[in-house]
């Protein structure tokens, strides 16, 4: 990491390693209440171009950001936007995806549908 980590930057850094999901900057200002939304955005701004986090548009409209201890995939449900997390091996993704002469860095699969709390719903109507 070529940054330095002030006061506020850790502690965006640990709420989102604690978080174990995906959080927007409104989430991040409502739990760290006393930082500036100018400050959040940037941090996460610096942290993505750092590659220290992901940032992902999933769900909403709002983007999403990410600590991955472990490289995962998301699955969306398009009506209550909940994500669910998922490994899929990168190697099987790459001969799946049958892509010659392109070197792949890396693999972002992003599914949307509906969770199964949704399909009892749409089953019952």
């Amino acid at each position: 990491m070529n940054i330095k980590l002030t006061k506020k930057r850790q502690a965006i850094l640990d709420l989102l390693k604690s978080h174990h999901s995906t959080m927007s900057a409104a989430d991040i200002h409502t739990t760290l209440q006393e930082m500036d939304l100018v400050t959040i955005y940037r941090t996460l701004d610096l942290f993505t171009k750092e590659k220290i986090i992901k940032q992902f548009h999933l769900a909403g409209g709002q983007a999403q950001y990410e600590y991955q201890s472990e490289p995962h995939h998301h699955a969306v449900c398009v009506t209550c936007e909940k994500v669910l997390h998922f490994k899929a091996p990168d190697e099987k993704l790459k001969k799946l995806l049958g892509i010659t002469d392109f070197e792949v860095d890396e693999i972002e699969v992003t599914v949307k549908g509906t969770c199964t709390k949704h399909e009892v719903i749409k089953s019952q109507k």
